[in-house]
């Protein structure tokens, strides 16, 4: 009997091995050490371990490891291929759900604060909602990718005038596409992981850029002139593969969600600490940081772009979106 009893125990051990081991997950982003996006993803890392009790672990892969660019890693997690995505709203507007394109409109905002009120309300949710039946699970946005202004190796940009000619690279997004048209440049949609090279070797002029993403890169190192436009401020937000989310146990779901509500807020928090290194490091680097002092030569410009977004995403949603901006600014 003993013997039988300790036959049953040494087979049923490597069961409750097993069944005891962690769940692991992989979160992939597409930008270089020091970014506030991947702080975040560490704190989200933290935050699945202790809440989950050791059940949830995330390995965090940065610098495109995982896909090459953003859209690279949405569709990973479309697939199943990565579990954690944070994805700004360009490339989802540009490629997978036309609303988010709203969110990219130049000079739209007036304050990152503005941008977190309504991506925190009833406009945010719903377009986090519409990312479901694509096969992702949205949780919330974060911070974004900084206010963007304008990198250029052949002039600072100080009117829409120093635009004129410019070959720039912008996100694979229609929005962004529209805006430098309007300004006279010519625009050149390129996969983030080739703009560095493209840049050093004169491939393209310039391209816009938060100032975190561009030194997180080292994007000082082949860029002369940065000038401060702040004409776009993408949200990010921060999806999980719907099939590894409806994999989880109840339990291990509400971890999920209260950690990504964790990440989303120390990704804003990273992000306003983070823009004030920045200015800095460029400087040291020798590019040429320069205010646009008169921003109303730029707005002027915009009608045709804002007419394109508002034919993409339908009248009725734009006025819900501006109505909303407005009252966060209040």
């Amino acid at each position: 009997m003993r013997i039988l009893v300790a036959l049953v125990m040494l087979l049923s051990a490597p069961l409750a091995a097993w069944a005891q081991a962690p769940i692991q997950l992989r979160a992939g982003s597409g930008v270089g050490p020091g970014n506030p996006v991947n702080d975040a993803l560490y704190d989200l890392a933290k935050a699945l371990d202790q809440k989950s009790g050791g059940k949830l672990k995330l390995d965090v892969v940065i610098s495109n490891g995982l896909a090459k660019g953003e859209a690279a890693h949405l569709e990973g997690a479309q697939l199943g291929s990565i579990d954690i995505v944070p994805i700004g709203s360009a490339p989802i507007g540009g490629m997978f759900e036309p609303a988010y394109q709203a969110l990219d409109l130049p000079f739209f905002w007036s304050s990152r604060e503005q941008v977190w009120k309504v991506m925190d309300g009833p406009i945010g949710q719903e377009l986090l909602k519409r990312m479901e039946p694509k096969g992702v699970k949205g949780f919330c946005f974060g911070g974004g990718w900084g206010f963007r202004n304008m990198m250029s190796n052949k002039r600072p940009i100080h009117t829409p005038d120093d635009m004129k000619g410019q070959t720039i690279r912008v996100q694979e997004s229609p929005t962004y596409v529209a805006f430098m048209k309007a300004l006279g440049a010519n625009p050149v949609p390129m996969p983030y992981v080739e703009v560095y090279l493209a840049m050093k070797q004169g491939t393209i002029d310039g391209m816009e850029l938060p100032s975190f993403t561009l030194t997180s890169d080292k994007f000082q190192e082949v860029t002369k002139y940065y000038s401060l436009t702040r004409h776009s401020y993408p949200p990010i937000a921060y999806f999980m593969s719907m099939k590894r989310y409806q994999s989880l146990s109840p339990d291990l779901q509400k971890v999920v969600g209260d950690s990504m509500q964790v990440a989303c807020a120390a990704h804003r928090r990273y992000e306003v600490a983070k823009e004030k290194q920045d200015y800095e490091v460029m400087r040291k680097a020798g590019t040429k940081i320069n205010e646009v002092k008169d921003l109303k030569a730029f707005q002027a410009l915009m009608k045709p772009v804002y007419a394109s977004v508002e034919k993409e995403v339908g009248k009725e949603f734009m006025d819900r979106l501006a109505a909303a901006a407005a009252q966060a600014a209040k």
